[in-house]
């Protein structure tokens, strides 16, 4: 019969151990290239609780693939479950981390009993980032902390779909760079106020389209610059005003008023059947035409010496056209002019509600004159 010694079986564990994971000193995380760390037993009297404590131990996570899934390296001071394959001690592994009176809950209990929280601790500092859910019945959160900075990455479309409001609060620069079109659309009001200078800078084409009223005020100065033409069009009148003088162009014409309208020193009248000029004299003074109470029409305009003009006929001639509170042509309406020098002028005005031109040799004051049947 062969003699064989006694086999002795290899010891095996209990169960699972509770440790405290440890590493050099000054350190928060201590790990391997694998993700494993060292752990030190309540129960070694004997053995310093740092990176020689025990032999790099597995961690494992809760899911694991080549190159993905997720890991959380337990860190210097935290408790962990130390449990072993088969039983085998001298094969341990983390299976877990636990809380204790030192190892705080990040949240109160039984307070915020409805939270699920998921918060990492800043390498060295007392910052933190957090994902947060919150199941209170009628407050149910979802609350998403970044300590610092935050990426988002989406390889195609993004949907987002707010129900109810939305604000964001930006405390520096916000930027958005758009390779394609943007579409806005707003059902009701938007209102939008710069504190400072405000740039928009188009490469092409812009159009503006308001369906109602288009209303803009300025507190200081207005300024438009073209290269081509500007075109005002409207389907009704234009009007410019400032105090009480105004300017209004319509279909049937343009009126001017105001308490004084200077003219340059030629007028050139633009009319098909007889084409004329006006020339001021080379020292105006006052050329006024009355209508009831008078309204000064030319009053000291600048004088341009270099221009060359055509010598006048006289040195003041005037044609008036008769208008109707509607701005109608008065044609074939009896008028009586009357010169501050005592000349009477009378006549009938013609198709286009025009008088005779009424020529002088210095400015005189007009009375005018007309009658309607």
């Amino acid at each position: 019969k062969n003699w064989r010694p006694t086999f002795i079986p290899k010891p095996i564990a209990d169960g699972p151990e509770v440790a405290e994971v440890v590493g050099p000193a000054g350190e928060e995380i201590f790990t391997n290239k694998q993700g494993q760390v060292k752990v030190h037993f309540h129960w070694n009297l004997y053995d310093e609780a740092d990176e020689k404590a025990s032999c790099w131990v597995r961690v494992m996570q809760g899911w694991s693939g080549r190159g993905y899934g997720f890991y959380a390296i337990p860190r210097i001071g935290q408790e962990v479950i130390v449990s072993y394959i088969n039983g085998d001690i001298d094969r341990p592994i983390i299976t877990g981390c636990t809380y204790n009176d030192i190892m705080a809950l990040p949240v109160q209990l039984p307070e915020k009993k409805t939270q699920t929280v998921f918060r990492t601790q800043t390498h060295k500092g007392k910052g933190h980032n957090e994902l947060r859910f919150d199941d209170a019945t009628g407050n149910e959160l979802l609350h998403l902390h970044a300590q610092k900075d935050m990426d988002i990455q989406v390889r195609n479309s993004k949907n987002e779909r707010i129900d109810y409001d939305r604000t964001t609060s930006i405390g520096h620069d916000d930027k958005l760079v758009v390779a394609n079109n943007r579409i806005i659309t707003v059902e009701q009001q938007q209102d939008i106020t710069i504190k400072a200078n405000s740039l928009e800078k188009v490469l092409a084409d812009k159009s503006l389209i308001v369906d109602g009223d288009l209303m803009q005020q300025v507190a200081g100065n207005v300024s438009m610059d073209t290269k081509g033409n500007l075109v005002l069009e409207s389907h009704d009148k234009i009007t410019f005003k400032v105090g009480n003088s105004f300017i209004v162009v319509h279909a049937g014409g343009i009126d001017i008023n105001g308490p004084k309208i200077n003219i340059g020193p030629v007028v050139n009248i633009c009319d098909a059947g007889s084409p004329s000029s006006i020339r001021a004299p080379l020292n105006p003074a006052i050329l006024t035409a009355l209508a009831g109470s008078g309204i000064p029409f030319i009053e000291r305009c600048p004088v341009d010496t270099s221009a060359k003009v055509s010598p006048p006929l006289d040195e003041y001639q005037k044609v008036f056209v008769l208008k109707n509170e509607e701005g109608e042509l008065l044609a074939n309406v009896k008028y009586k002019l009357t010169l501050g020098s005592g000349k009477v002028i009378e006549g009938i005005t013609d198709n286009e509600g025009r008088t005779e031109c009424i020529l002088s040799d210095e400015a005189e004051n007009v009375k005018f004159e007309y009658v309607i049947s």
